[in-house]
């Protein structure tokens, strides 16, 4: 699944876009998507039971029986159910970060300011069956890094990095939360670098989510 990063001070996708208020830039980072899921499913499991006759006289002759017992499973797959919101950010005179923590909470530090906007992570929906499909997650991690590029000027980009993702949360009795469950939501998020000078415009970049099924 395809996830795109635009900033767009204002603009959408993780897509940044700045514009001028008061005379000061407002980035407005919407939009992460994301890229591609991977499901890697046993189709079909074989099991034999074999089973030999006892001897029996000298005549008799050897015998065995096997069972088969082939399991085919349903459907299982990933959805985006919404991208990476920065929201409107005003970068201020030294510029900063704006984070955003898969619980959705923003936080900023130097002169950035978040402007409201709709701010969120990214999420997405997994189907999954019970005692069957054992999800991993290889998406994003906290030391990966992408790039925005301004759509109109190629060579102006913002940095989103230290992914965070809550998918390996607890559930009961200490399992995996998506462990009794057939569909399952999680979370992206992570921090976006804001410069003081950032070129007003619309930015857009990509990440990867991959789900495993064991």
């Amino acid at each position: 699944m395809r996830a795109s990063c635009p900033v767009s001070i204002p603009a959408p996708s993780i897509s940044a876009s700045i514009t001028n208020r008061s005379a000061m830039p407002v980035l407005s980072l919407r939009n992460a998507r994301l890229s591609q899921t991977r499901l890697l499913l046993i189709c079909a499991m074989l099991f034999a039971l074999l089973g030999l006759a006892a001897p029996q006289a000298a005549q008799a002759q050897d015998a065995s029986s096997t069972t088969a017992v082939v399991r085919i499973p349903g459907e299982t797959r990933i959805e985006k159910l919404g991208d990476l919101n920065f929201g409107d950010i005003l970068p201020g005179t030294d510029g900063g970060t704006i984070t955003i923590n898969p619980a959705g909470n923003v936080s900023t530090t130097g002169t950035v300011q978040s402007l409201g906007g709709d701010p969120a992570a990214a999420e997405f929906l997994i189907t999954r069956q019970i005692l069957a499909d054992f999800p991993s997650y290889d998406g994003p991690q906290a030391g990966d890094t992408i790039e925005l590029t301004h759509i109109s000027l190629p060579g102006e980009t913002m940095r989103l990095r230290d992914f965070s993702t809550d998918f390996d949360r607890p559930g009961f009795f200490g399992l995996p939360a998506y462990f009794f469950r057939t569909s399952f939501d999680f979370r992206v998020a992570g921090t976006l670098d804001v410069a003081a000078d950032q070129e007003p415009g619309s930015y857009l970049g990509f990440f990867t989510v991959i789900i495993d099924y064991n």
